[in-house]
């Protein structure tokens, strides 16, 4: 086990080379120059205009350029970038003053806030309702829970948390429409929680569904299995069989599907966060995104990658946990 996760961690260098190499070309020479949108949109003093007026002369752009060291070939551009981040430095944004590590360190909590919860309720409910589904097959629960999946599944995020604010907050008025926290009074813990409600249960709606189809399918397959019924024939109680024979049988499915979801913890949803108006890493990607802001994508990009590889790897080790059949050489 130790030389397997030993290997696959050494196999992740060249993996997030070649992912940071194609990132970095590909942002470099996309359409688009990030000097003449942060500096035109600016109120340039020597123009003598107004906000909006004048714009930066060919000079301005080319001094810009080179204190942000874009005059340069772009393989020399990514050699000092990766030079820079093996001591660990994503850069400075090109947007803010402020280097990258700041802008992700300052995103990554609020998106961990609503992203854990998030995957915590929807594994409970959807792994939950995925069991009972399985249990009660072809009974008025399995068709309603089957329709209200599908109906999620098949509903786009953004029209789910449209609906949300809709109902909750112009209907209702019980919770607040977007923010982070009320502005103007003292921070709490309460006036948080209230910002949290809607995104998170917008998330969890989201990744409950298919948690549930994939248990019930799961299941179904175990349950007919002739160890269950032998299980059942020497007087073992259905809840003690359900549990502890056919659902850690039937859980390598549902690690596959909870190990694809676990990258969402650090990304996040950029609709969903943009959406709510949500401060996490899902909007900083969208802001630096429009702004061009090469070295926050670039960072964003390799925190995504390395966290989605090592939720690989973590779902592998977990199948030898539940099924010993499964072996890692």
């Amino acid at each position: 086990m130790a030389k397997y996760i030993i290997r696959r961690l050494l196999l992740m260098i060249p993996v997030l080379l070649g992912i940071s190499f194609l990132n970095f070309a590909l942002y470099l020479n996309a359409p688009g120059d990030p000097v003449s949108i942060m500096l035109n949109p600016l109120l340039l003093e020597e123009a003598g205009g107004g906000v909006g007026q004048g714009r930066a002369t060919q000079d301005m752009i080319d001094a810009a350029k080179e204190r942000l060291g874009l005059n340069k070939p772009w393989p020399i551009q990514y050699v000092e970038w990766l030079g820079n981040l093996l001591h660990g430095d994503f850069g400075d944004s090109f947007v803010n003053p402020e280097p990258v590590n700041a802008v992700i360190g300052r995103a990554i909590w609020p998106t961990l806030q609503i992203n854990l919860i998030a995957l915590f309720l929807s594994t409970i409910v959807g792994v939950g309702l995925g069991i009972i589904q399985a249990v009660r097959q072809y009974s008025w629960f399995d068709y309603a829970a089957s329709f209200l999946s599908f109906f999620y599944i098949s509903m786009p995020g953004f029209f789910l948390a449209l609906l949300m604010i809709y109902i909750f907050s112009i209907q209702l008025g019980w919770l607040p429409p977007a923010g982070y926290q009320t502005i103007g009074i003292e921070p709490s813990l309460g006036d948080h929680l209230r910002y949290m409600v809607l995104p998170t249960l917008v998330l969890a709606l989201g990744g409950a569904p298919s948690l549930m189809r994939y248990t019930r399918t799961a299941m179904l397959e175990v349950i007919h299995q002739p160890y269950i019924t032998t299980g059942h024939a020497k007087g073992l109680r259905r809840r003690t069989v359900i549990a502890r024979h056919a659902f850690r049988n039937a859980l390598i499915p549902v690690l596959t599907t909870l190990g694809g979801r676990l990258p969402l913890l650090i990304s996040g949803s950029v609709i969903i966060e943009q959406i709510f108006d949500w401060p996490g890493m899902g909007q900083a990607s969208l802001r630096a995104t429009f702004g061009r802001d090469y070295p926050v994508l670039m960072g964003l990009i390799m925190m995504g990658s390395l966290i989605t590889l090592v939720a690989i790897l973590i779902t592998d080790v977990a199948y030898t946990l539940v099924d010993p059949r499964v072996r890692l050489d």
